[in-house]
């Protein structure tokens, strides 16, 4: 019976794009539809996002799936579809989507079957081979009408409009204003990679001098508090982003006792930072502000006084 189930191509590709100009069709509630019908992932499932019931074919990513580009690709309108010919697409569409993700679904709920008789409840494996052979028919089956399906659309279309459907296929477009979204992202994510650099770089320039970026090998060499300690104590007093970078700039510029976040030792030790006031400028204490809070305490760190208390530092 399922040899006999003609599968349309393209409406299981077509789920994977955005109307952005002038497609033959509308998409409509049909992904919605497969969805629910999908019903939830399994655990093991790997991807992201399940494509279904596309992932239930034998050849589910080597062969293209050309009906649905036909019908909903932004730009499907350039194949100059006659009447008869989107008539006879989507005749196909309806007759045959349900029919293959009945399969699918199938298909899927046997696959689960398969992973809990392995995992939970560990059965031979050889007991469980007529079980995989089944999937494997099953999916050999969709993927048998898939090539016929590609069949037929050929003889549906002219030879040029076959050799633009492949052009289509090939390209997936996104929606305008998800496009303008990605192009503002991609500006805003080099703005943050570059002001990110130029914070670490102005660091190691005006501050590392005095401030290590790691772990200190002799705390007897050390001038001043390492950034990691600096960072866990402004962190502990101010959690927000702004605010941390705020304090940092003012202290930098504007050193006093009544300001300090560190421990009082600490200042005993080295004594009050002496202000930065000529050495950086406020903007570059902004970005060596927000490299600091963005990369610093480094993950794992722990401070001193947790080392010191589990005995693996002494003073």
């Amino acid at each position: 019976m399922i040899k006999k189930i003609g599968i349309s191509l393209g409406i299981l590709t077509a789920f994977s794009f955005f109307l952005i100009a002038n497609p033959n069709m509308q998409m409509g509630d049909g992904p919605k539809k497969l969805a629910k019908m999908a019903g939830e992932k399994s655990p093991y499932y790997r991807a992201q996002k399940e494509a279904f019931p596309k992932d239930y074919f034998l050849v589910n990513q080597n062969l293209p799936f050309l009906v649905g580009v036909a019908l909903f690709h932004p730009n499907s309108d350039q194949l100059k579809l006659s009447k008869e010919q989107l008539k006879k697409l989507v005749e196909k569409k309806n007759t045959t989507v349900p029919a293959a993700a009945k399969v699918a679904k199938k298909i899927k709920a046997l696959e689960l079957q398969l992973a809990k008789s392995i995992i939970q409840e560990k059965k031979d494996p050889k007991n469980l081979y007529p079980l995989v052979d089944e999937i494997a028919k099953l999916r050999a089956n969709l993927t048998k009408a898939h090539l016929q399906c590609i069949s037929d659309l050929q003889k549906i279309l002219s030879k040029e409009q076959f050799e633009t459907l492949l052009k289509l296929a090939t390209t997936k477009p996104k929606r305008e204003e998800n496009k303008k979204d990605d192009a503002k992202k991609s500006v805003e994510e080099k703005k943050a990679v570059s002001a990110n650099s130029t914070g670490k770089d102005l660091f190691v320039k005006k501050c590392s001098s005095c401030h290590i970026l790691g772990m200190p090998k002799d705390m007897n060499t050390m001038v001043a508090p390492a950034l990691n300690g600096v960072m866990r104590h402004i962190k502990m007093n101010f959690p927000q982003k702004e605010k941390a970078v705020a304090f940092i700039v003012d202290y930098a510029l504007n050193p006093d006792p009544s300001k300090a976040v560190c421990m009082p030792q600490r200042i005993k030790k080295f004594g009050l930072m002496p202000s930065q006031k000529g050495n950086v400028t406020k903007e570059e204490l902004e970005a060596i502000a927000n490299w600091m809070f963005e990369n610093y305490p480094q993950k794992g760190f722990r401070g001193m006084r947790h080392k010191m208390m589990h005995g693996k530092m002494h003073n």
